[in-house]
């Protein structure tokens, strides 16, 4: 008698987690970019397309935010001295922020950013300058150096509807603070009823964000090509150390983050990155940094086990104000223009290019998108650097530093909340009140499997074979 053969385990795929996975996402953001390198002129329709994709997310996420800032002040209450913490918070953010524009400016002058090119490539850098359109009028004195003015409006609303109607971000998010403390003092049995109402709400905005993240890798794809499409690949070559040297210093900044979590966790850095694996890709990978706020609420509560009213106050605010990205880029972009027009720079003038790239991240709260990269010629102007000569380049290629610098944010607000909780803001009991995505499950026998991959690779062969004739063909 032989023994009966065991039972053959199927292999079980969950397709969220094949879409969402950083190697897939890195590898549609390659491919868009080489559509858009292919193809310059499907620019304007895929623009188009990722302006509806933003407008999408961006119409959940936000008034997302916006709850999860009005819970975090209802539960506020129930942190011992939670003004203490929320002072030791907002102090260790601001020398985040300078310890960013530190480490960008030794970064990009280690990598010797901007001094790498040539007579010829500075001249087709110019060129490209002179050649693009960025649709704005820009002057260091004059009427036109009003649009990139600080106003107070930006911070401090005059009228909470009128603002959540019109207003920007930062003026929202200071309103919701204002009418949360106003909500939390209230009798309890005065704000169930709208507590009730808003916490509906709150989950389906949470449901909402995470449906629009699984379309995360299309997404990608789209702005990759509309990007390069827009910018060129001539201009991403050009900026290319540039670019990379941003990069190293970001991801450097985020490996310091994460270990500060760790370190206060005392756990090793895979389980803890793991965990944040998912926020952390979306965060990367869109250019709304709001997308990934639901994911960071839920890992740093849920699983990692810190206090929900900190997490949730915290976190939605830090890409609003918390600019420690636009502090380094600042401090990078500075290095970057003494180099290229080889401007020598002593240690003072190293310094002064931090102490000013700080104060112009804290001048960029309240002035969005592309229009804070304006605030660098507040940076070079002490140096004597014309950064408008280049200034229309770097506009092209801003979106791409948008990811690296919303991480940024996020993180760097994650280790703070990690630093001022001790054992008593650190509960592992929590219950997580994530919403519970419904996976698709693909159930394959080792068969079927072998069967596909056989197929696959059959019909990758025809391709490759009809392109190799096509080229053969049209060489003769």
């Amino acid at each position: 008698m032989f023994p009966m053969p065991s039972a053959i385990k199927p292999t079980t795929i969950q397709i969220g987690e094949i879409v969402r996975h950083p190697v897939v996402m890195l590898g549609m953001v390659l491919l868009g970019g080489t559509l858009g390198a292919l193809t310059p002129g499907s620019a304007p329709w895929l623009s188009a397309l990722s302006t509806l994709y933003l407008s999408l997310i961006q119409m959940a996420a936000f008034p997302f935010v916006i709850l999860a800032v009005y819970f975090g002040v209802q539960r506020l209450p129930s942190v011992p001295d939670a003004g203490k913490l929320l002072l030791r918070l907002v102090l260790m953010a601001l020398l985040a922020m300078l310890l960013c524009t530190v480490i960008g400016a030794l970064v990009a002058g280690l990598t010797s950013a901007g001094s790498h090119l040539s007579a010829a490539q500075v001249a087709e850098l110019g060129k490209l300058a002179l050649d693009s359109e960025p649709g704005f009028a820009m002057a260091m004195r004059g009427r036109e150096a009003e649009v990139a003015a600080w106003n107070v409006s930006a911070l401090v609303p005059d009228n909470l509807f009128g603002v959540l109607a019109y207003g920007p971000a930062p003026a929202v998010l200071v309103g919701v603070l204002c009418f949360g403390a106003a909500v939390a003092v209230q009798a309890p049995a005065r704000a169930n009823a709208l507590g009730a109402i808003f916490e509906g709400i709150y989950r389906a905005l949470e449901s909402l964000v995470h449906r629009f993240n699984t379309l995360l890798p299309l997404a990608a794809f789209v702005l990759a090509g509309a990007a390069t499409a827009t910018a060129g690949m001539e201009t991403i070559l050009l900026l290319g150390g540039f670019l990379l040297a941003f990069l190293a210093a970001a991801l450097l900044v985020c490996a310091m983050a994460l270990g500060v979590i760790c370190w206060r966790l005392k756990k090793a850095p895979w389980p803890v990155l793991l965990a944040l694996r998912e926020p952390i890709t979306v965060c990367l990978f869109s250019p709304v940094a709001t997308a990934a706020v639901p994911g960071f609420i839920q890992v740093m509560s849920g699983q990692l086990g810190f206090n929900r009213a900190l997490v949730e106050l915290c976190t939605p605010i830090a890409p609003v104000f918390l600019k420690a990205g636009e502090a380094m880029y600042f401090s990078m972009l500075a290095i970057f223009i003494a180099n290229l027009y080889h401007h020598p720079l002593a240690a003072a003038d190293v310094a002064l290019i931090c102490v000013l790239s700080w104060t112009a991240a804290l001048w960029s709260v309240g002035i969005p998108g592309v229009k804070s990269l304006v605030l660098g010629t507040f940076v070079m102007a002490s140096l004597g650097l014309p950064l408008e000569a280049v200034l229309p380049v770097f506009l092209l290629v801003e979106v791409l530093c948008e990811g690296p610098r919303n991480l940024l944010s996020l993180l760097i607000s994650s280790a703070l909340i990690a630093l001022v909780a001790d054992g008593l803001y650190i509960n592992f009991g929590q219950v997580s009140e994530a919403w519970q995505p419904a996976t698709l499950k693909l159930v394959f026998s080792r068969k079927q499997m072998m069967l596909f991959f056989v197929l696959a690779s059959i019909a990758l062969a025809g391709v490759f074979c009809a392109g190799v004739g096509f080229g053969l063909y049209a060489a003769s």
